[in-house]
This record gives C-alpha cells, structure tokens and sequence, in this order.
C-alpha cells in the first residue's frame, strides 16, 4: 500500500487552525528529551538494584532493547504523518474515522491522568522540600498555571524555555552518571556483574521499562516541525542515545556507589549518590534535579496533550473553538486551558481524597499502552511487507504482555472504546441526516 506523507489535507481545515512550523533538530530534542525522562528516574534505579543486585544495570539495557522495535515504528509514522494528533494521525491513516475516534478518546482519557501525575508528584516533591507536605495539591495547582501560561505564549517560547530547562538537567543527571569516578574508589559499595549474568536481570525490566515510555506524546509534536520526514526519526534517533547512555550511568552509579543496606536505596537512591560526591551541598543540587525533571515532563506533557486536544477538535470531534490558533504565538490557546484544566480536575479530586495517586497513575499508564497497541496496530496495517510486519509482531508482543498485566483496569479503556464507538455512530448519523436534506 502507498504511504503518503498526509495527514487531514490542508484546504478541509478551518481558518486559523495551523500550527507554526517552529522545531528544529535541536529544540525538538530538548522537548522530546523532556518528555521521556520523568520523576521515575529519581527512585527506579534504586528499586532496580534492590531487586536484583549487581546485575540491575543490564536490566535498563534490556529494555531499552525491548523499546527500540517501537521506536522505530513511531520515528516512520511520525514521518510519514506528522500531525498534532499523534497516535491519532496514524489511526486516522489505517483506519479511517474509527480509528481516529478511538485513538482521540483513548489519548485524552490517558492524557487526563497523566497530566496529573506529573503535577501531583511535583507538587508533592517541592512542599516536602519547603517543609509543608500538605500544600502539595496547592503547589501542583501552581505548577500548573505557570505551565500553561507559558504553553499559552506559544510553542517558539515554550521549546525554546524547555530545551534550556533539559540542558540544565542533562548536566545534573551527568553528574550522577560520573559520580563513581569522582569519588574515592573506597567509597564504592557496589561491583558490576559480568555480561554472561545478564539474565538475571529480566525480573526488573518490566519494573524500569516505563522509564522509557512518552514516545506517543513525542509523535503529537512532529506536525510542528519544519521538515518533518527528515528531522522527527532524527530527534527520535538521537533522544532515544541520550535516553539510554543517562539510564545506564545513573544506574550503574547508583548500584557502584550506594550501599545496599542504605535506607535511601528505595526512596531516592539519587540524593544517596550526590552525598557521596557532594556532601552538604547534595541537598540542594537534588532539589535543583527533581525540579527540573518535574518541570521539563509537565511542560511536555502539557504540550502534548494540548495537540492531541487541537487535532481531535479540528477533525470535529470536539468543538471547533478549540481547533483555534492564536496567529501571534501559533499557540492553540483553547487547546491548552482544556488541557490544564483536565490535568486541575483530577488533581483536586484527588485532593477531595477521592482517587488515590497510585490509581490516577494506573489508569494513565494502561491508556498510555493503548496508544502504543494502536500504534502497532495502525503500521501493521500501513506498511504490508514481510520484514515491516515482523516488525509490528516484534514491537507489539512486550505491549500485548503489558496489558494483560493491568487485569481489571483494562475495564478502563475497554469502556472509552464503546463511548468512542457510540461517538462515531452518532456523528455518522448525524452526517447521513444531513446529506439526506
């Protein structure tokens, strides 16, 4: 089947509902770069290592390894179709209207948790650093009305403060990675099992695998590159070695420099790390980290969903006023309240104490796999060689293995699917009645 390199074509737009054409190489990497590393990074190596000691850093490798078939299928998708959508472009593509309805329902209902997760651990994260763990949903609030101002400004400003932010935490993270080697080699804990006990690392691959998941929020951004089909497999490309080679420092210094019996191994094996090479100062620089990974994740976040929002409005299955960009900034301005408020919702209800935080992350992350199935699902139908859809089967077996494991979650996503069912009919109809008069 021919592939083109079209999303909804250009003329069935609405007036005012382009996004500026602002990305480059290097800012797109700084805003994916954000996207994919998130809070997790600040305890996963920890838990890791605790799990399955010296062998823990082979665990990152492999699934980096696992991760690598869908990147692949993102970096072609997002190519070929670059919209604001994302996962719901390549949806769109394969499937037609019905794919594109589910993807938007899926994304949005995944997007709705997420954004909240990211803004109630940062909130929780910065109240504990100012002594008052009780201001935390007050503080997650902040975080969000900062963000969305920013998004609100446009997205030349919003890459531009972002990719600025990422430097900042490509630093400090390297500083982890590089801390066995500016310490006394007394001080070191731990060793480094040999590649031939690499096996028994596979009990926490499923554990750190989620470090490496955003790619769909990623593939929301390619439509506002200026050369999509050449720079997006690039910024994937070059995020994803970034990624990895952080992954495996940070890793590899935690279980070298923090003992096992350290009772900062399972809640910030970070922090355990920066007093080894820091000392007083550790606290500061730590706080500095988790800050600035919080920061960059949300505002990516937030980026990403307010495209997925703009894209489902302008295929019209939201009101078109949020279809709408502000010609100066080339923000979806609309696009981005709905999304910061979506994100403040859950985080009050959550404050109300009616859903706790490890639900809210549940059911985000089962969404979030949704949209990696449909991505799969969505090249296997596009691209129909032998070799391209071994690599559909290859990319879509650890996603099929996460699913099964949400058991009674999935309930989640399988009731969006008949809501997003019941949209298409509805709208299907309603078109039919109007062509009919």
């Amino acid at each position: 089947m021919a592939v083109t390199n079209e999303g909804p074509k250009s003329e069935e737009r609405q007036e005012g509902s382009e996004l500026h054409k602002t990305l480059t190489v290097p800012r797109g990497v700084g805003v994916a770069t954000g996207m994919i590393i998130g809070s997790g990074l600040l305890v996963l190596p920890g838990l890791a290592y605790a799990q399955v000691g010296s062998s823990a850093v082979y665990a990152w490798l492999a699934a980096a390894v696992v991760v690598l078939p869908l990147l692949i299928v993102f970096a072609r998708l997002g190519a070929r179709y670059p919209t604001a959508g994302g996962v719901q472009g390549f949806a769109q593509a394969a499937f037609g209207a019905p794919g594109s309805t589910a993807a938007a329902v899926i994304l949005i209902g995944a997007c709705a948790f997420g954004g909240a997760v990211m803004a109630i651990s940062g909130g929780n994260y910065v109240a504990a650093l100012l002594g008052n763990s009780g201001a935390g949903g007050w503080v997650a609030l902040g975080y969000l009305v900062v963000i969305g101002l920013l998004q609100a400004a446009g997205s030349r400003l919003a890459g531009g403060i972002q990719s600025a932010v990422t430097i900042g935490l490509l630093l400090l993270l390297a500083l982890v990675a590089f801390a066995p080697a500016m310490v006394d080699s007394g001080s070191l804990h731990g060793e480094l099992a040999p590649p031939t006990q690499w096996m028994a690392s596979l009990p926490a691959v499923g554990l750190v695998f989620f470090a490496y998941t955003g790619w769909e929020l990623v593939s929301s951004t390619a439509e506002e590159y200026r050369n999509p089909r050449r720079d997006f497999p690039l910024v994937i490309g070059i995020t994803f070695v970034i990624v990895v080679a952080l992954y495996l420092g940070i890793s590899l210094a935690v279980q070298l420099v923090v003992a096992p019996d350290d009772p900062l191994l399972s809640e910030a094996p970070v922090v355990a790390v920066l007093q080894q090479v820091l000392g007083d100062a550790s606290g500061r620089v730590a706080a500095a980290l988790g800050a600035a990974i919080i920061f960059a994740t949300l505002m990516g976040g937030t980026w990403a969903t307010s495209r997925i929002v703009f894209a489902t409005a302008r295929d019209g299955l939201l009101p078109a006023t949020l279809a709408k960009v502000d010609a100066r900034s080339g923000a979806p301005r609309p696009a981005v309240l709905l999304s910061v408020l979506m994100f403040g919702g859950v985080v009050l209800v959550h404050a109300l104490g009616l859903i706790s935080l490890t639900r809210v992350v549940e059911l985000s992350t089962v969404n979030f796999v949704m949209g990696y199935a449909i991505s799969v699902l969505s090249y296997a139908k596009l691209y129909t060689r032998p070799g391209q859809r071994l690599l559909a089967l290859v990319a879509g077996l650890p996603v099929l293995a996460m699913l099964v494991g949400f058991g009674w979650v999935l309930l989640y996503p399988a009731g969006l699917l008949v809501f997003a069912f019941v949209v298409h009919r509805t709208k299907r109809r309603s078109a039919a009645q109007e062509a009919a008069v």
